[in-house]
């Protein structure tokens, strides 16, 4: 009976002992089976891993990567690893953003504008201006620009200035002035929309403007009556104009026609040359005109004269004077005269 008890004990010892090798054996088995292998990419970087009941973030610290705080990773870190999986490193580089006058640098792993904005809470009016464009990318060490835009209404009062009203009397001297009535400014108010970048103002938009005081006009009263010094005395003239004067006669140098052509000596009016006829552009001054012509450089007066001649060169404020002699008409040469328009 002992003994039958003793080999009992034997094998109950040397069953537990194969048992216990089997669920080593499964354990091992098991856990073999249940191993993943994955590859982390970490730039040109490549780590092989064999993992077992791992997430991606284990899995990256058991690569001993360590991971900065806006790289970014293929998959998300809580994530359960799987056999054969390829996990990406993006590192993060440095941008610079100009915003609110100030530069700072960031890091991100982004290239889009938009998304780096975002990634560090940087917020865009919708008026703002960003460059590049929130949908373009950019590179390491670029600059991203925003400028602030604003927009306010501005009221405020505003002078209104008057205007001087001249009226003309013929029946009262050259150059005296009579004020029939002073004027006054008036006052209004006014509303502007102002855009300002970065505080800069931009453009000014008047939006809405209303007169509180009109304006009093000035009137004002001005002689026109002009009066020219004779050898007979003060003569009425309605204008005065400065004009450049040059001198011809009948000749055949001055009016390329030869004494015994039909039209020698003729003026454009149908009448015979002779002194006091002077050619003008009838633009300026009508055929038939009556004229004074006063010398400005000290020699005398040409004198009265009648417009009644025309000349190709006689364009604009230009004046051509009879002579009778070919000598007058070569020692007058040109001078600047005042063409006196006669009433």
């Amino acid at each position: 009976m002992e003994t039958h008890f003793r080999n009992m004990k034997f094998l109950n010892k040397r069953n537990f002992m194969i048992l216990g090798l089997v669920v080593l054996i499964g354990i091992f088995l098991g856990s073999t089976a249940l191993t993943k292998q994955i590859t982390i990419k970490d730039g040109n970087k490549a780590v092989k891993l064999e993992v077992l009941f791992s997430s991606v973030a284990d899995a990256i610290q058991k690569s001993n990567l360590v991971l900065g705080d806006y790289d970014q990773v293929s998959y998300p870190l809580d994530d359960k690893v799987k056999d054969g999986m390829i996990i990406q490193i993006k590192r993060a580089h440095p941008v610079n953003v100009y915003a609110d006058q100030k530069e700072i640098q960031v890091m991100t792993a982004h290239e889009k504008v938009k998304d780096i904005l975002k990634e560090h809470k940087i917020k865009i009016g919708k008026n703002d201006k960003v460059q590049p464009d929130l949908s373009e990318s950019i590179g390491i060490n670029e600059t991203i620009k925003i400028a602030r835009v604003t927009e306010k209404i501005v009221e405020q009062q505003e002078v209104v200035p008057f205007e001087n009203v001249v009226k003309y009397n013929q029946k009262l001297d050259h150059g005296k002035v009579n004020v029939m009535q002073k004027g006054e400014n008036g006052q209004k108010e006014v509303k502007y929309k102002i855009i300002y970048e970065d505080d800069i103002e931009i453009s000014k938009e008047l939006i809405q403007e209303q007169i509180i005081v009109s304006p009093k006009n000035e009137i004002v009263e001005k002689g026109a009556a002009i009066y020219v010094a004779t050898s007979r005395g003060s003569i009425s003239a309605k204008n005065a104009i400065q004009m450049t004067s040059t001198a011809y006669d009948a000749s055949y140098a001055s009016t390329g026609k030869h004494p015994g052509h039909p039209y020698h000596g003729i003026t454009s009016s149908g009448t015979r040359v002779r002194p006091g006829v002077v050619a003008v552009d009838p633009k300026v001054i009508p055929l038939g005109t009556k004229l004074y012509i006063k010398a400005l450089d000290g020699s005398g007066d040409y004198g009265f004269a009648t417009a009644e001649d025309t000349g190709g060169a006689i364009k604009g404020n230009k004046i051509d004077l009879y002579f009778e002699s070919p000598k007058d008409t070569k020692r007058y040469g040109r001078r600047k005269v005042l063409v006196y328009i006669l009433k």
